[in-house]
């Protein structure tokens, strides 16, 4: 079951955090890629977002989370399967095909130390880096991006990475 972000707020994750993120970064629209180093930056997004995205999903499956953690991580890792997707059609356009998801966390270089059992406090700090990278990752890859559109969803998306980053710290710190 998944929360909105009304009831994830009622919980007590804070202003600063999920309700900062307008549904406009969270559902992300197609953008149009048009050159190679687009694709190459493009794939590396996805592949991130896909890391990040599995991450979550088997901390809220195996992790010893509680509800409120639960319900964030599972709120998080849908809206980087939504921005994967979005970039994925992107890339797609161009006939390129983009990376697939992958089910074992050992497939994704950036889930090397991830462990779905650590305690939650770890998970929280693990997802952060994580949230850290993906925003690091479009900052670094903007420069190979040339069609507006583009580099606006690209924006708009690590600007959500970026809320969610702040979401998880509050989420730590509610338990601190």
């Amino acid at each position: 079951m998944t929360s909105t972000r009304r009831q994830l707020l009622g919980r007590g994750l804070g202003a600063a955090g999920v309700a900062a993120l307008p549904t406009s970064l969270i559902a992300t629209t197609p953008a149009f890629a048009q050159a190679s180093d687009e694709t190459d930056a493009l794939e590396r997004i996805v592949e991130l977002e896909l890391a990040v995205e599995l991450a979550y999903s088997l901390a809220v499956e195996d992790g010893d989370l509680d509800p409120d953690a639960r319900d964030a991580f599972e709120t998080f890792g849908g809206f980087c399967g939504e921005h994967a997707t979005a970039l994925s059609e992107a890339i797609d356009q161009l006939d390129v095909d983009p990376p697939d998801a992958q089910s074992d966390p050992a497939d994704y270089e950036a889930l090397a130390d991830f462990n779905a059992r650590a305690p939650q406090d770890k998970q929280i700090e693990f997802m952060v880096a994580l949230e850290e990278d993906l925003v690091q990752i479009y900052a670094d890859e903007n420069a190979n991006l040339e069609a507006e559109d583009l580099v606006r969803s690209a924006a708009e998306i690590a600007a959500s990475h970026a809320q969610v980053r702040v979401a998880l710290e509050d989420l730590g710190a509610q338990r601190g």
